[in-house]
């Protein structure tokens, strides 16, 4: 073989190391894959038009979230959290959200995983302490009831500084006119 043809030949490429998302999976996806994750965002929550914009947007995912809350979709809202946690790993008040989410669902073992997750994104974060506190809580068989107070500055209103107050009052609002007798 002659020089001329060994330069010819194109360079043997080493496939590149897969990179993975926090939860694990392959990030970011092949292009046929992702289509079909953003079609899903799209029709799973119809709020997001544009997912892959709104899924990095911290503030539109919290009140997005929020609202799924408020209409008794808590499940859907960690989902939609997660999401975009898995888009864009660096929005550190969707992490407080999911664990507080977490916390109030009682569910230690996702609860211990998002917050071994959470210490590995953002180490020596204030807020470990109190997540670890909270975890082993969480993790002792049989402890008392939950308390909503103790994640309350984990709450969508709290991290997008509003007063929630206001809009439990015209929730409660809005269902106490739902259920009354139409007027004649």
């Amino acid at each position: 073989m002659t020089l001329g043809a060994r330069m010819n030949r194109p360079p043997v490429r080493i496939p590149p190391k897969q990179k993975l998302s926090v939860w694990g999976t392959p990030w970011p996806l092949e292009p046929e894959f992702l289509r079909v994750r953003l079609k899903y965002v799209t029709a799973r929550f119809l709020q997001m038009p544009e997912p892959r914009m709104a899924l990095r947007n911290t503030t539109e995912i919290l009140t997005f979230a929020q609202q799924l809350i408020d209409d008794g979709h808590p499940r859907a809202a960690t989902e939609l959290t997660r999401l975009a946690i898995e888009e864009d790993s660096a929005q550190r008040p969707l992490w407080l959200f999911l664990l507080g989410r977490l916390y109030l669902a009682d569910n230690a073992p996702d609860y211990l995983e998002t917050a071994a997750l959470f210490a590995k994104q953002f180490p020596g974060d204030a807020a470990i302490g109190e997540i670890d506190t909270l975890g082993q809580w969480l993790a002792a068989p049989g402890h008392p009831s939950i308390d909503p107070a103790r994640v309350h500055d984990w709450r969508a209103a709290a991290l997008l500084g509003r007063d929630s107050s206001v809009q439990a009052d015209f929730h409660a609002l809005l269902a106490r006119i739902a259920l009354s007798p139409p007027l004649r």
